[in-house]
């Protein structure tokens, strides 16, 4: 005689399955704002070049939508920002970290730590990354988001993810990167950077799905 609890582990096991597979194969794809609508002016910065990646890269990277331009302010200082948004749908890719992505492409990586800036009395965090190629140095300040949450690491951003897809039965996700070449002063690239992302946060905000 098979003993009562047996069942009740395996009604167990196949709810959790379903579950499993609701949340895997029917996970919502929320309407992002077309990223073409970002603001080209904010403040003292300026839209100076966009750019529209191949097919090939955007074989390998698969967002939803990106935006990838260059800015200017009144002091003459660049900034490059790279906005992807990846619902989490069947053509949709994972984020790649620029941990891989960078020394994939000849970068090395000399340090990276954690700061935060605050935008209109919330603490924005962000990581600070300093690669060089050759003899060049470029400074990248990035983070990632799923819906309001801002993350900083990857396993964070994954644990978020699927948090969000058994919660919210919602897999997108975004990643934000500034890009800065180094100047003598690194600390000054980064407040460079700052003043970019106190100007530009709230757009970054309105355009992703909350």
């Amino acid at each position: 005689m098979i003993k009562p609890w047996r069942f009740y582990i395996l009604y167990l096991i196949l709810g959790l399955a379903a579950f499993y597979v609701h949340t895997r194969s029917e996970a919502s794809v929320p309407e992002n704002k077309p990223l073409e609508l970002f603001p080209q002016k904010i403040g003292g910065w300026s839209m100076t070049g966009q750019a529209r990646f191949d097919e090939r890269t955007l074989e390998v990277l698969k967002p939803t939508d990106y935006l990838s331009r260059s800015y200017r302010d009144e002091d003459g200082n660049l900034v490059s920002l790279y906005l992807g948004y990846h619902s989490g749908g069947p053509n949709s890719g994972p984020i790649h970290s620029p941990k891989q992505c960078l020394p994939g492409s000849g970068w090395n990586r000399l340090h990276d730590e954690v700061h935060t800036v605050v935008v209109t009395g919330n603490p924005v965090p962000y990581v600070v990354a300093v690669y060089q190629k050759d003899s060049q140095k470029q400074m990248f300040l990035y983070w990632f988001q799923v819906r309001e949450q801002i993350l900083t690491n990857e396993y964070a951003l994954k644990l978020s993810m699927v948090k969000n897809s058994i919660l919210a039965n919602r897999r997108d996700s975004s990643f934000i990167r500034l890009s800065l070449m180094m100047s003598v002063d690194e600390q000054n690239s980064i407040e460079i950077g700052e003043r970019f992302i106190r100007a530009f946060y709230p757009a970054i905000e309105a355009s992703l799905p909350q």
